[in-house]
């Protein structure tokens, strides 16, 4: 687990557009990098454990790390979070007690791990609620 469905792709895609900053991912490489991002986080574990078809497991860190500080992740969970109370869905939390923060070591990338894993877990009910319809 983790790779994006169209589904989820169109929930995120247009959210991001409006937070995400320029250049540096290409568009075609962003959803694969965000795939392994999420795929990180969702599974807990090092950068260096991110398969390869997710693309270079450093260009994954260095945009999750980039996006951190500039406040990328608190804004598009923000965004999504909006999008759920627009369309009256509920909206998923985490176990807080089961999430060990991927041993980030400042608190910005605590931070941001907790909102990356709480956009996942928001991702995975848009799934199941597209599984459902």
């Amino acid at each position: 687990m983790f790779m994006l469905t169209e589904a989820q792709w169109a929930v995120l895609a247009p959210l991001l557009e409006g937070c995400r900053p320029r250049g540096k991912t290409q568009p075609h490489d962003l959803k694969r990098t965000l795939d392994a991002i999420l795929w990180r986080h969702w599974h807990d574990t090092n950068w260096r454990a991110v398969p390869a078809q997710y693309g270079p497991w450093w260009m994954a860190a260095q945009t999750f790390i980039r996006w951190s500080r500039l406040g990328v992740w608190e804004q598009l969970h923000g965004r999504l979070v909006r999008h759920f109370e627009e369309q009256g869905l509920p909206i998923p939390g985490i176990d807080h007690d089961e999430f060990a923060y991927g041993g980030a070591r400042k608190k910005e990338l605590q931070d941001s791990e907790l909102q990356v894993r709480q956009i996942a877990n928001m991702l995975l009910s848009v799934q199941k609620q597209a599984a459902v319809a």
